[in-house]
């Protein structure tokens, strides 16, 4: 005899009866099924077990290998079609850098742009001869050497006098 652990369901029953005493010796079917027809297991099966089993033919395709597209390939063919036009770079971190570095070496940014300038003026110049503008230039960039060591010993003198 089996002894039915579904208590719940046993008293819902004898309610349903009317009746005065439950019976839990009775052998009562512990699940009912919900489609009330013949279930079959699909998880624990494969599809060609399940095909064979129904008497079909099952053919299983091979997965198909998508590389996957790359930001520099988008990015190239973007270009070539003309969408994207160049953005102007963003140089206000490289700003803040450089003026933080001149700041610590005591540099004074505004000659060496006055140089740069200078400089630029020379190898733009069209009057002057190759020789010319390489003394010039080598002459200008001695001058940049020059007043950037200054910076750095005045800058040097006025932290030691500062500790002393």
């Amino acid at each position: 005899m089996m002894i039915n652990n579904n208590y719940a369901e046993q008293i819902a029953i004898a309610k349903a009866n009317k009746a005065s005493i439950v019976n839990f010796d009775n052998n009562m079917p512990i699940s009912t099924s919900i489609s009330g027809g013949r279930t079959q297991d699909t998880v624990s099966i494969s599809p060609q077990a399940q095909a064979l089993a129904n008497g079909k033919s099952y053919q299983e395709t091979a997965p198909t290998y998508i590389k996957p597209v790359t930001a520099r390939a988008l990015l190239a063919t973007n270009q070539a079609e003309g969408q994207i036009t160049e953005t102007p770079t963003d140089s206000r971190f490289n700003d803040m850098m450089q003026n933080i570095l001149d700041k610590r070496l005591g540099v004074d940014r505004e000659k060496l742009k006055e140089l740069d300038a200078m400089m630029e003026e020379i190898a733009n110049n069209e009057n002057m001869s190759p020789e010319e503008k390489a003394e010039a230039l080598e002459k200008l960039a001695e001058m940049r050497e020059k007043i950037i060591q200054e910076s750095i010993e005045l800058k040097d003198i006025a932290q030691q006098s500062f500790q002393e």
